[in-house]
């Protein structure tokens, strides 16, 4: 048998270490034990060995039953006669026999699970805490009528209900509930030393997570002073912390650390307090104490105990789930795959993390034709498939939907993606005897912590993984290297929320700038302008692209309507028949009552419908049957106008240019500034003003800068010049009191 073998062995057996340290601790638990003498004879304030006994039973079982009565025989033979230690052995051996085999036939295999464990407190209380304690008190005092033990100047009482007889009761009683457990894991040192430090891990490790260093040792601090006050200043009936009415002030602080600090830390201090208050009770004990005052101490000790130890279970417990309940709350209870939360925590607690967004929306299709557990299979296989590729502490997260997120480590992420991008392409999935291998779109991105917008940072993610499915690789967000793209999701969401002000306080501010008609019949075009809540001005390029994202299209254009409708209103004489062009998303035209609005709008307001006219870029929701079309179809049927704004910049202008029936056609100015030096530029203008007449459209021509621009768009056709050299934008506000001035000026 080797070494190791052997040291097992001899820590197992009854011959063993279970023999060695019963003889150790027996003489240990009977010095720590406190008597006091009373009249009546000794009576116990504390009795230990009982207690240390329980422990051993519970690390060794039945194999700490031969050193138990080997010490018992060492420890009574030479202070009692023969019959006499008999008989105290025997009750010990009756009393543990007993209590512990009533114990070990409830909990059968899990008799040696270690303190702290609600579910095992109600049978260790009754059997360990009670049983053993109170058959201990009753078999001592059923063989007193026989007269072999003696009572004079013993511990011992013929008198069952005397006061003598409850308090060694309660010495017993407190040592089995406070005193086991200090047993228990000195014993478990003593068997391995490294036992300490795994103590001190789950003493540690029941603490409540906002416990700070600091509160911890003004607590020790207190207990100190408290136990101090008692201990070492002299018995004073003046100062009632000196004497022991002071002892109720420990129940508040002990409270604390069971709320606080946990079973494990609660009980040793528990424990260890009381062992010093008892040893050194003479301080604050007066020496003439009454036995009925005595009992009451001792009955409020046992009581603080129960207490104490109860609670600090309990909220330890309560700790335990709440932790549990919070690690279930990280991983999809469906899928079985980390979460959404799970990803923001671990994403805090990196320095840098690459975030990869897998989008598949063939699952969604997939799971109407062959259910949704289909769905739920191909993501944990997918998962399960990626794991090899994965470093430690790296994960695949699960997304509301057919989406799923990878976080990595930033180091070497460009080439590990690339050999994932080459993975999910190998994969695919057997459902029923079929290959299930859907297109899977992959966009990516660094971070580093903190992370403050993560949901709107994946949908960024989402809108590049669907570009992806479309160009076939890859799609970095970051394609300005030195923007990381938190701060492009930080200044979308600033310019979100300075949208949201402007909409609640009239930030939106209206310019208004002169579009002139070679027959004479001018208009004017509504420009947007926005101040933001520090009062900067912002112009349309920044903002207009985050009210089109978050879907606040209407909500602008609604503004700008009013806007520009109250303004005819309030200025019938001094513009009369002025005609506004007002510039609308092309989603607004899809609202389904969107010409009914206008109507009422115009009604309330008081404005003709030709004094309007609709101005919308040309976008895929103008196609034929659509709800922009018919939207158009309407407006000019109302009587108002609508224009095609930007013309020659989308796609497929001229195709869908067949399918819209409208009144005029705006000409890019891209096209325009460079019309006399690019005969390119030239030559699509030309097309666009012989395709317009075709479509008997009048044309608009915008950003003229120079009268030699203006003559050459008149010679082509153009009914309308727009820019700088017609005249610069003004706000709409002093629209009226500028054309009063110009018309004052041309009188003679």
């Amino acid at each position: 048998m080797n070494k190791s073998a052997l040291l097992t062995t001899f820590t197992r057996r009854w011959w063993g270490l279970p023999f060695v340290l019963a003889l150790l601790l027996m003489p240990l638990a009977s010095v720590l034990s406190v008597r006091l003498w009373l009249p009546e004879g000794y009576v116990y304030l504390i009795y230990l060995p009982l207690a240390m006994m329980i422990a051993m039973l519970m690390l060794f079982d039945w194999a700490a039953l031969p050193g138990i009565f080997a010490a018992l025989c060492w420890h009574y033979f030479y202070r009692y006669t023969g019959p006499q230690a008999m008989i105290i052995i025997t009750i010990f051996m009756a009393t543990l026999v007993l209590g512990w085999g009533g114990y070990r036939s409830q909990e059968k295999t899990r008799w040696g699970v270690s303190f702290g464990v609600l579910s095992q407190v109600r049978l260790r209380l009754f059997w360990l805490a009670f049983a053993i304690p109170t058959l201990f008190i009753l078999f001592f005092q059923a063989v007193m009528p026989v007269d072999i033990l003696p009572e004079l100047n013993s511990v011992f009482a013929r008198n069952s209900f005397s006061v003598h007889t409850l308090l060694n009761y309660q010495s017993v009683l407190i040592s089995s509930i406070a005193m086991v457990q200090m047993f228990y894991f000195l014993i478990r040192i003593l068997r391995n030393p490294h036992f300490f430090f795994i103590l001190k891990a789950r003493c540690k490790q029941q603490f409540s997570p906002t416990v700070t260093l600091r509160e911890w040792l003004i607590w020790g601090v207190m207990l100190m002073t408290s136990v101090t006050m008692l201990t070492q200043f002299r018995h004073s009936p003046d100062n009632l912390l000196t004497t022991e009415y002071g002892i109720p002030f420990l129940l508040p602080l002990m409270l604390w650390s069971a709320l606080r600090f946990g079973y494990l830390f609660t009980s040793l201090s528990w424990g260890g307090a009381l062992i010093v208050i008892y040893q050194l009770h003479h301080c604050f004990m007066n020496p003439l104490v009454e036995p009925h005052d005595l009992a009451v101490i001792s009955a409020n000790l046992l009581v603080f105990t129960l207490t104490i130890l109860l609670m600090s279970a309990i909220s330890t417990r309560q700790r335990r789930l709440l932790a549990k309940a919070r690690e279930m709350a990280l991983t999809d209870p469906v899928i079985g795959l980390p979460n959404l939360r799970a990803l923001g925590k671990d994403l805090a607690a990196s320095s840098g993390s690459a975030l990869c967004f897998l989008r598949i929306p063939d699952l969604d299709r997939l799971s109407r034709t062959y259910g949704l557990q289909l769905r739920i299979q191909y993501k944990r296989s997918l998962a399960v498939h990626l794991q090899p590729s994965l470093l430690a502490g790296e994960a695949v997260y699960q997304l509301p939907g057919f989406d799923l997120v990878l976080r990595l480590e930033t180091a070497g992420h460009q080439s590990r993606i690339e050999r994932l991008e080459a993975r999910l392409k190998d994969y695919h999935l057997s459902w029923d005897g079929l290959p299930i291998h859907p297109d899977v779109g992959l966009s990516y991105c660094t971070v580093t912590p903190p992370v403050l917008h993560l949901y709107e940072l994946l949908g960024e993610m989402s809108a590049m993984a669907e570009m992806s499915l479309r160009s076939g690789h890859a799609e970095n967000m970051q394609q300005t290297p030195n923007v990381p793209v938190q701060r492009q999701i930080t200044e979308k969401l600033a310019i979100l929320h300075d949208v949201q002000w402007a909409l609640q306080q009239g930030g939106f501010r209206l310019m208004a700038q002169k579009i002139r008609g070679v027959r004479g019949d001018d208009y004017y075009e509504i420009l947007l302008r926005m101040v933001n809540m520090h009062g900067e001005q912002m112009t349309p390029p920044r903002f207009l692209p985050v009210v089109r994202e978050f879907g606040l299209t209407w909500d602008v254009d609604s503004q700008m309507l009013d806007q520009a409708l109250a303004f005819i209103q309030r200025n019938r004489e001094p513009l009369p028949g002025i005609r506004l062009a007002v510039n609308l998303f092309a989603a607004t035209l899809c609202r389904p009552q969107f010409v009914e609005e206008i109507a009422a709008r115009l009604k309330f307001h008081g404005v003709e419908p030709w004094q309007l006219i609709i101005e919308v870029e040309e976008s895929p929701m103008l196609s034929d049957h659509s709800w922009g079309n018919r939207s158009i179809a309407q407006l000019r049927q109302l009587g108002c106008r609508v224009a095609i704004d930007d013309f020659g910049t989308g796609y497929a202008s001229y195709s869908r240019l067949k399918l819209v029936q409208v009144d005029m056609l705006k000409i890019d100015g891209s096209f325009v500034r460079n019309m006399l030096s690019n005969s390119l530029d030239y030559q699509i203008i030309e097309s666009i003003c012989v395709v317009a007449r075709l479509k008997r459209m009048q044309i608009v021509a915008e950003c003229v800068e120079t009268e030699e621009n203006a003559e050459a768009l008149r010679k082509l056709g153009v009914d309308y010049l727009q820019g700088d050299a017609i005249g610069a934008p003004l706000p709409l506000s002093e629209l009226a009191s500028a054309q009063t001035a110009a018309s004052s000026a041309v009188r003679p």
